[in-house]
């Protein structure tokens, strides 16, 4: 059971990634289900919040694009939907 070699395709590349322990504590947890991670970390609600604040406080729309890894035209999408 411990020998990676033998694990799933799946396991194995967890395993190099968060280590066997956490791996075998996420099969335990999560084993049978399909779990979706999102290319983004941040809460898209609370991120925009955080946009916005950036913004009003001077951040510029380029500085704020560079940021948050978002192309200037999203960022002025974000904040038009707090003009709206």
């Amino acid at each position: 059971m411990d020998e990676i070699e033998n694990w799933q395709g799946l396991y194995r590349e967890l395993a190099q990634v968060v280590g066997p322990e956490v791996t075998k504590t996420l099969c335990a947890y999560y084993g049978g289900s399909q779990v979706n991670f999102p290319k983004r970390l941040w809460d898209p609600q609370r991120e925009a919040l955080t946009i916005q604040r950036e913004w009003v406080a001077g951040t510029s729309v380029s500085q704020l694009a560079r940021q948050h890894n978002y192309s200037s035209r999203t960022i002025r999408r974000i904040l038009a939907k707090f003009s709206a």
